[in-house]
């Protein structure tokens, strides 16, 4: 029985070792969401709803698109490219404007499915600045000329736009976006 003090020190130190129930200071989450949408998702829209809302602001677009694309594209923050390069929106960077980072990602090629590919994609300085340079690089494409208006256009006009100006090479895109809004409960954790 001399090893059951070490199991007991080994079970209590696996206890501290857990995450504390996390605080979210820029969402709302009620106790059974927490239930229902993983931490990471949690975590990443904590971490960047005051860039999409920023920006929001600024280009009169839906905060919860913005979020909606940035955790697609990222796996809500786990890519490499979000986290080498601050990059959210996979934005390549053909012309080498700026810094780059160039990784190994898949992209949808029509025919084909997804095809492995190297590519250079834009690497940013901080978050906000790829979330203000997405929407720079949709209102510079004259598909994206009828968003700018005074009235605000819906998430749901703008989840069409995206697929139908071909920001996406996934056939699926649209509707990812719209099961990602409804599947993470967005009208609820982002309207606080």
């Amino acid at each position: 029985m001399t090893n059951k003090p070490l199991f007991l020190l080994f079970i209590s130190m696996l206890f501290l070792s857990l995450p504390a129930d996390a605080q979210y200071t820029n969402i709302q989450v009620q106790p059974y969401l927490k239930q229902e949408i993983p931490p990471a998702v949690l975590n990443f829209l904590d971490q960047n709803i005051r860039y999409a809302r920023a920006v929001s602001k600024k280009y009169n677009v839906p905060a919860e698109f913005l979020l909606c694309v940035a955790g697609l594209e990222t796996g809500w923050g786990s890519s490499e490219l979000s986290a080498q390069a601050n990059n959210f929106f996979g934005i390549k960077n053909p012309l080498e404007e700026g810094p780059s980072y160039c990784v190994w990602h898949s992209d949808y090629v029509e025919g084909k499915g997804l095809v492995e590919a190297y590519d250079c994609f834009k690497q940013y300085a901080s978050p906000l600045m790829s979330f203000m340079d997405y929407m720079d690089h949709l209102y510079a494409k004259a598909c994206y000329q009828d968003m700018m208006q005074d009235t605000p256009a819906s998430f749901d006009d703008w989840v069409k736009i995206v697929q139908a100006c071909g920001y996406a090479t996934d056939p699926g895109y649209a509707r990812k976006l719209k099961e990602i809004k409804r599947k993470y409960y967005f009208s609820i954790l982002l309207n606080s």
